[in-house]
């Protein structure tokens, strides 16, 4: 069963899935991280984003960012429709993760979509052949 994430607002912001890695969704189908050992959370590109523990997820500095709907301090805001999912890139070669730090009950001075977002693989847009490479004329030269 598919568990959201809560920003510290009560806003649902992304979405694990049940699937092998336990990929997480942003809420407009961008694959951005996955769970580890079921407390690690890296990033697709490999990055270590921080700790889900207990329904609750913390920065690498210990400060709480991410909640389910169990442990949001606030009540939460009514759920937006998702949009399909993006299809997941290849997961990149894990970055060592820091020491765990004191678990805290502070919040994160960042925000759980800017978080996330550190983990997305960046697609560069696809470059078209310039037009005087697809002329018949060019082809004939080569």
């Amino acid at each position: 069963m598919e568990r959201t994430l809560y920003d510290r607002d009560g806003y649902a912001v992304a979405y694990i899935t049940d699937d092998y890695h336990e990929t997480v969704y942003m809420w407009d189908g961008t694959p951005v991280a996955y769970l580890y050992d079921d407390q690690h959370v890296y990033g697709i590109n490999g990055r270590h984003l921080g700790w889900f523990i207990d329904d609750i997820l913390y920065n690498n500095n210990g400060a709480r960012i991410g909640f389910t709907v169990n442990t949001c301090p606030v009540p939460v805001a009514k759920q937006s429709t998702k949009t399909e999912k993006i299809a997941r890139d290849e997961i990149r070669p894990r970055w060592a993760a820091p020491p765990m730090p004191k678990l805290g009950f502070d919040f994160g001075n960042q925000d759980l979509s800017d978080l996330l977002r550190q983990g997305q693989v960046i697609r560069l847009p696809k470059e078209e052949t310039p037009q005087s490479l697809r002329s018949p004329l060019f082809r004939s030269c080569l």
